[in-house]
């Protein structure tokens, strides 16, 4: 998911360009393109799960995947903490301030331009590109947020195994990391489901264009 909302923030800097050679960029066919190298990149890569990820039996028909002590945990940690609780913020807040800025020069060359040409200021419009801002913005801050909330945790359950992996635990003490672990790493897959709701509460035109999608397709069932 983090891959396809910077690939989307990319395409939304590309698309808001004054330049006109780099909105050419911005092209279904190159974003299918990318969407497939990266699902590609990402399938590949991921296939040392397969093979470092060891299945425990704790108890009747209960089992949990945990990673191989060791070397792979540590590079699964710094993973985490790099690749899905770092990297993707930081470009998230990057692109998305390049995408506000664009957006916000766009709105002064039109208010310019509305204002030398017919002696009044286009009010409505630039208007409605202040709104986009704002809901763009808080849209940014609420999935960087999200993130934060949702990846963090894990990362920092896995830090604590590995700095206290040469402790002597007691089966209570163990037992109860595992439960945090596992309730850290259910968070952690809860960022993948609630995008579209974050995006609700924070704009209206996107809930606006919901409504019109589910009408859309409640006519065209009905008939």
């Amino acid at each position: 998911e983090a891959s396809c909302l910077i690939l989307a923030s990319i395409d939304r800097v590309l698309i808001t360009s004054q330049n006109a050679g780099t909105r050419r960029l911005s092209t279904r066919r190159l974003t299918i393109i990318n969407i497939i190298i990266v699902c590609s990149f990402w399938a590949v890569f991921h296939i040392h799960a397969l093979i470092f990820t060891q299945i425990i039996q704790y108890g009747i028909d209960y089992f949990v995947c945990i990673y191989q002590p060791g070397t792979y945990t540590t590079f699964i940690t710094y993973y985490i903490l790099v690749v899905s609780g770092s990297l993707p913020p930081a470009l998230l807040t990057i692109f998305g301030c390049w995408t506000v800025k664009n957006i916000r020069q766009i709105s002064r060359i039109k208010h310019n331009a509305g204002t030398s040409t017919t002696g009044t200021v286009i009010i409505d419009r630039s208007h409605t590109l202040q709104s986009k801002d704002q809901q763009l913005i808080r849209m940014l801050f609420i999935d960087i947020l999200s993130y934060i909330i949702c990846k963090y945790p894990v990362t920092i359950m896995l830090i604590y195994q590995q700095i206290t992996k040469y402790d002597n635990k007691s089966d209570e003490r163990q037992q109860i990391e595992q439960a945090i672990l596992e309730l850290t790493t259910f968070l952690y897959y809860v960022k993948y489901s609630i995008g579209c709701y974050t995006n609700m509460i924070a704009s209206k035109t996107f809930r606006t264009e919901l409504k019109r999608i589910f009408l859309k397709m409640i006519q065209y069932f009905h008939f």
